[in-house]
């Protein structure tokens, strides 16, 4: 038989693919969720269905809610969701070294960073990181951090089902890039 081969990934996040594409190795989230895991997320995911209004006031302004996730990513915590050191390299053969630029010309540096992560943002890999993230947000959830839940949510959904340079995926290869630099 012809045609194409496909290579099946578990896309409910952990396992073998997360080891690639993300530097959660030694991490829980580099083990797949078990059913456990999986009733938290789908738990967690109804609790902030529940949230419907304060969801639509963060969503009227989106720079706002952009901003809070930005803010969100750049936690400790979301450290293992980083890109890894392999994606990062494909990046570096794909578009190129970063630019070293002043404060006046961010523009550039965000020309780039857009450029590199639709580079490597495939959409198995989007679905992949996706599911990555929305594994944390239970913990949000279960600790009544609404926006902070409605935020991880929205970047999930994003990320899974568009093709845009999302807070998270910019926000995870801009760190990803970060720590390639400081081991290389």
């Amino acid at each position: 038989m012809r045609g194409r081969s496909v290579r099946k990934i578990d896309l409910a996040g952990g396992g073998e693919q997360a080891a690639l594409l993300t530097r959660c190795a030694g991490t829980w989230l580099e083990q797949p969720p078990d059913v456990a895991e999986q009733e938290r997320i789908g738990a967690a995911v109804r609790q902030v269905g529940v949230q419907r209004p304060l969801a639509l006031e963060l969503h009227r302004d989106a720079q706002a809610l952009n901003a809070l996730c930005i803010e969100i990513f750049r936690v400790e915590a979301f450290a293992p969701l980083h890109l890894s050191p392999q994606l990062v390299a494909q990046i570096l053969a794909q578009v190129g070294e970063p630019p070293v630029v002043e404060e006046d010309e961010s523009a550039i540096f965000s020309d780039y960073l857009r450029r590199a992560v639709l580079s490597v943002a495939t959409p198995n890999t989007r679905r992949f990181l996706a599911a990555q993230l929305r594994r944390t947000l239970p913990a949000y959830a279960e600790g009544g951090r609404w926006r902070e839940a409605i935020a991880i949510d929205h970047s999930a959904f994003r990320t899974a089902l568009g093709n845009e340079v999302t807070p998270y995926l910019a926000q995870m290869t801009l760190a990803g890039l970060a720590d390639y630099y400081d081991e290389h």
